[in-house]
């Protein structure tokens, strides 16, 4: 009987670890992505990043997945505006916010606030222990982001960066949902492009267009179309598809935390005793929420 519960546990263990690695992925995308936007508008870097890697992983996916593409079609459709919406939301966050850490606390909610959204779409339940995981997450990204609580003043940028963080957390519920059903490539493939198509004329009527790349940039477009949006796209669809598990959302919150080290190690950003502090009260509630689901 031991043997059987151990076995069936492997496949929620293994989806935790791989969603570890999307945010591994994730992390490193926000390294690619600001070396790309130097020389890239916002809305065309998003629109060309997913369209590009939707169009790459669609090449991939099996032939006779591909024959099969209606069935997947509106929910990859339906779940890529969701994506797009929230990164959206958070371009114009960005553009307005006089408060980046704020922003980047408001931002990392999102992760968080994804049991809430199971609950409310599916009615999952909401377990004590997560619950205390959320309180020990909680101050630990606000030591992660820094010193933007000490001039926080409310402004109209903090919306759009709750906005894009509420918009996560239901786009993570509902592809926990649908991925179970739909063929992997294809549906991470139709996500993308899902993205890349909505994200296409704002730019148009938003940006002018750049008329040349030089290397670096091609350089950088190139590794963030092929890691945080291929790789990350393909690995979370899969690891959604294993298994439900019930802190799927809160191993999410990695990603700021490989994104600070990533800082470190390529800009040689310091991080300072507090952020380490944070940094170590995520991984304790991701701990926390992990010993649940072993037990149950």
């Amino acid at each position: 009987m031991m043997a059987r519960s151990g076995a069936a546990m492997l496949p929620a263990r293994k989806s935790e670890s791989l969603l570890l690695l999307v945010t591994l992925c994730a992390g490193a995308g926000w390294i690619f992505s600001k070396e790309a936007l130097g020389a890239l508008p916002p809305v065309f870097f998003i629109a060309v990043r997913f369209l590009a890697g939707g169009l790459l992983l669609g090449l991939a996916a099996p032939a006779a997945d591909r024959r099969e593409w209606r069935r997947s079609l509106w929910p990859a459709f339906a779940i890529g505006s969701l994506i797009c919406g929230s990164m959206m939301c958070w371009i114009v966050a960005l553009h307005l916010t006089t408060a980046l850490g704020v922003g980047a606390f408001l931002t990392c909610l999102g992760p968080l606030l994804v049991p809430f959204a199971g609950w409310l779409l599916f009615r999952q339940a909401l377990s004590k222990r997560i619950g205390f995981a959320l309180l020990l997450a909680l101050p630990g990204i606000a030591l992660l982001v820094g010193n933007g609580f000490l001039q926080w003043q409310f402004e109209a940028g903090q919306l759009w960066f709750f906005g894009a963080a509420a918009i996560f957390a239901f786009y993570f519920s509902l592809n926990n949902r649908f991925a179970a059903d739909q063929p992997v490539v294809l549906f991470a493939a139709m996500q993308m492009m899902a993205v890349g198509l909505l994200a296409l004329p704002v730019s148009l009527w938003l940006e002018p267009w750049p008329t040349a790349l030089n290397a670096p940039a091609w350089t950088w477009l190139a590794l963030s179309i092929l890691i945080p949006t291929c790789l990350r796209f393909f690995l979370q669809n899969y690891a959604q598809r294993l298994a439900y598990t019930p802190n799927g959302g809160l191993i999410m919150l990695m990603e700021p935390v490989w994104a600070a080290v990533f800082s470190a190690l390529w800009y040689g950003e310091v991080m300072t005793l507090s952020q380490v502090g944070g940094a170590l009260l995520i991984l304790l509630a991701l701990t926390v929420a992990r010993e649940r689901h072993v037990r149950t």
